[in-house]
């Protein structure tokens, strides 16, 4: 123990400050000249270097940060010049008044494809998550869906995040619900997209069929898909899913996801049929077509909605059944039906569930339905 003398035994410095006194020698018959403790252990204590700062997030190139904006450029140039000389002649086909019921079917078949996503999330939602009212299900999907317009497909899980707590689902719930319709409906996309394959590629087609297998196989083994979206977590550096799905549920998705290809693909059918490809060749084409190239598009996240990816995916498939001009031409409208069948339906959806005065006010009203 280290002790100095009283302040008044202390000598006056002839510089006019005051010294203290030797420090008192040590029991142990050393002296003692460091005013710390000595550590039990016999090492030096350091006090640990101050933490650094958060890493600066890592810099996108300029060709990545242009991506987003040159190859739709690229579509569109693409598709003037496919249309050059032709679109007066086109636009006229399209808008002929015997086209009407093509087109109003083309409308109507998206429509349902989209109504039949929103059933395969909301099953998978309630198969993993406390019961949501329906109308607040339907809101919370819809809001998402339309924010795929959006370059990144991180405004839909924010979206999905922030209604979902307000309604009482938790976060890992809400990613878990994300993750898996993703998964299922990027898997049945690719599976039912071989339909195509005999028509786009011939005989080479044959190693296409694998994806219907796969998916052949997680519909008989739904415990699978866990394992892939735990796989996925781990690319995108996030948590795995904390939630598992029943296989009963699982199977449901799985149905109703490719029911919603199956009827999304007519629209295409119908928009082809209008610029005369055969009916027969050309519904498997648009249907397997319209489904491998939007499951495959939808994976390019830096595009809003894949736009130009899957435009450029179905030109491959509808020139087996059309010219060139032609197929661009039902891509272009194929573009136009869809946007506006999806906005058609989750505005007029949106509208249908806004909530009523009464449930905003008194809380113990009853859910509706």
């Amino acid at each position: 123990m280290t002790t100095t003398t009283p302040a008044t035994d202390r000598a006056p410095d002839p510089t006019g400050t005051t010294a203290t006194s030797p420090k008192a020698p040590d029991p142990t018959g050393t002296t003692a000249t460091s005013p710390k403790a000595p550590d039990p252990t016999g090492t030096t204590v350091t006090s640990p270097p101050a933490a650094a700062g958060p890493a600066p997030a890592p810099r996108r190139g300029p060709l990545r940060r242009a991506l987003p904006v040159l190859f739709p450029v690229a579509v569109v140039t693409g598709i003037g010049f496919a249309l050059y000389g032709r679109a007066g002649e086109l636009a006229a086909l399209v808008l002929r008044p015997d086209s009407v019921p093509y087109l109003l079917t083309a409308l109507a078949a998206n429509a349902l494809a989209v109504l039949l996503s929103m059933t395969t999330w909301r099953t998978l939602l309630a198969d993993l998550g406390p019961g949501v009212p329906g109308r607040t299900a339907t809101r919370i999907y819809f809001t998402s869906y339309l924010g795929k317009y959006v370059p990144g497909a991180v405004w839909g899980v924010l979206a999905q995040l922030r209604m979902g707590g307000a309604a009482g689902v938790p976060a890992p719930v809400v990613l878990a619900v994300f993750l898996l319709n993703l998964i299922v409906a990027v898997l049945t996309g690719l599976a039912v997209g071989p339909l195509a394959a005999p028509w786009t590629l011939g005989a080479e087609a044959w190693w296409l069929v694998l994806p219907g297998a796969v998916t052949l196989a997680w519909a008989v083994r739904p415990g699978l898909l866990h394992h892939l979206a735990a796989f996925a977590a781990r690319l995108a550096r996030r948590p795995a899913p904390s939630t598992r799905a029943s296989d009963r549920g699982m199977r449901r998705a799985l149905a109703s996801a490719t029911a919603s290809w199956a009827v999304g693909g007519l629209h295409l059918w119908a928009l082809a049929v209008m610029l005369g490809a055969p009916p027969l060749t050309a519904l498997p084409v648009c249907v397997g077509g319209f489904a491998l190239a939007t499951a495959a598009a939808s994976l390019v996240v830096v595009l809003p909605d894949g736009w130009g990816a899957r435009e450029a995916l179905l030109l491959l498939a509808l020139t087996a059944v059309l010219p060139w001009q032609e197929a661009t031409a039902v891509a272009v409208a194929s573009r136009v039906v869809c946007t506006l069948s999806e906005v058609l339906v989750g505005g007029a959806a949106l509208l249908l569930t806004l909530p009523s005065r009464t449930s905003a006010t008194d809380p113990t009203s009853p859910p509706t339905r």
